[in-house]
């Protein structure tokens, strides 16, 4: 099974490579460690001005956190028409990539 921490440097390494500046916060014991309990990490690119926030899993999860992504959207009564992009990214073992599926609405 491929770590956590494996599946964060592969796609940090993809996003720096495509010029985001990445954040993520630090693993903590016992603590929640994702951005609004939901996603990994959060990239912005400054000259376009863009925003993303990214859910990374591996490829057997996708539909479960692409669930979650909804609800949590519902829930808060988030609109996705004026808001940042959200992207979930499933890692695939087998092939060694990600398979990256936009998220539309909730």
């Amino acid at each position: 099974m491929t770590k956590e921490s494996e599946i964060r440097k592969r796609a940090v390494r993809i996003l720096e490579r495509q010029k985001w500046l990445i954040w993520w916060p630090s693993r903590a014991i016992f603590k929640q460690n994702d951005i609004f309990g939901i996603f990994d990490l959060i990239c912005f690119k400054k000259k376009a001005g863009s925003l993303k926030f990214v859910q990374l899993t591996t490829l057997p999860n996708l539909s479960t956190r692409r669930r979650k992504i909804k609800n949590f959207l519902k829930e808060h009564q988030l609109s996705r028409q004026n808001s940042a992009d959200i992207e979930i990214w499933g890692w695939n073992k087998r092939k060694r990539e990600f398979k990256i599926e936009s998220i539309q609405g909730a």
